[in-house]
């Protein structure tokens, strides 16, 4: 009686985590006749091997159990908590041969499920099945989590990749776009200082046609490591586009922000680039933003100050638009 409980318990186990996987199991197995019922006897489902010695050609469900048993259920339920109980059923084929089909009844949960054969097993032959069903349903459960936690992975690695530059690691333009309209919201809402530094190599052009495309790689690849590595955990560090780089500073006023971006410049300028021979410089465009800015209107004026910047000899920084 141990063993049976055990084996129940585990059956009924699986059946509360992975309801729909059981039943699909169960449902899609020909050895046995697998019937769901609730705990009235209503038919829930049933697999074509019941259909099939049966005479049916639809599954009955919503019907009662009791209009194939020939031993009548009680339609409210049995009395007594029972780990099983054997059932018999009876059918008239359309050749006018009468089938039996015997098994066992148990109750799992709220429901019941029968498994039943065209001959009648013993209560070890029973419980040694209802053994390997738990197994095979054990091993099914695990390989589906596996599943689950492989396409999670995947999932994650594929947001990961529509949001990354692939050469730098930076944000992408388009997780700049949708971090950049949390951070104006949150400013909006709480009104601290948000800055926006707009950054561009001086003669990136000129650095691709002397050291070739793989040069210009290496110093785009640099240039997001040094800056990286000077930012914040909570800032914002994107590659906006072709030699074109965004930060966004949160709690950063202009004196925070024109030193950071300082700190950046100095190490661009003194930093050397694998294969290129000729000092390395940007030049820095910075706004701070103010209530009633888009994303358009705040990075714009952080892109004039940088063209400011760039006019007046490069390698500098300019700010633009302080409230």
């Amino acid at each position: 009686m141990v063993r049976e409980s055990g084996q129940i318990s585990a059956l009924s186990t699986l059946l509360d985590e992975n309801p729909q996987v059981v039943v699909n199991y169960l449902m899609t197995s020909g050895r046995l006749a697998i019937i769901l019922l609730d705990r009235k006897g209503t038919i829930l489902d049933c697999n074509s091997f019941f259909m099939e010695n049966a005479g049916l050609t639809e599954k009955p469900i919503g019907q009662s159990i009791n209009a194939f048993l020939a031993e009548r259920l009680p339609t409210d339920g049995v009395g007594e908590t029972r780990i099983y109980q054997d059932v018999r059923f009876s059918f008239v084929l359309n050749n006018s041969l009468e089938q039996t089909i015997s098994g066992h009844m148990m109750d799992i949960g709220n429901r019941r499920i029968i498994f039943a054969h065209t001959f009648r097993h013993t209560n070890n032959e029973m419980v040694a099945k209802m053994s390997q069903f738990t197994d095979e349903l054990t091993d099914l459960t695990r390989e589906l989590n596996k599943k689950n936690r492989e396409l999670e992975s995947a999932n994650t690695r594929i947001t990961q990749l529509m949001n990354t530059d692939p050469l730098t690691g930076l944000a992408n333009r388009r997780q700049l776009m949708q971090r950049l309209d949390v951070e104006i919201s949150k400013a909006s809402r709480h009104g601290y200082p948000l800055s926006a530094v707009m950054i561009d190599i001086d003669h990136f052009k000129s650095i691709n046609d002397t050291f070739g495309h793989d040069g210009g790689d290496r110093v785009l690849a640099g240039l997001a490591q040094t800056m990286r590595s000077m930012c914040r955990k909570e800032d914002i560090v994107a590659r906006f586009g072709g030699e074109e780089f965004v930060l966004i500073l949160p709690f950063s006023p202009a004196a925070a922000t024109l030193q950071c971006a300082e700190r950046i410049r100095k190490a661009i300028q003194d930093k050397s680039f694998e294969g290129i021979s000729r000092q390395v410089t940007a030049s820095f465009g910075i706004t701070l933003f103010s209530p009633g800015d888009t994303q358009d209107s705040f990075l714009k004026r952080a892109d004039d100050a940088l063209y400011k910047a760039k006019a007046s000899g490069r390698n500098r920084i300019e700010l633009n638009g302080v409230p």
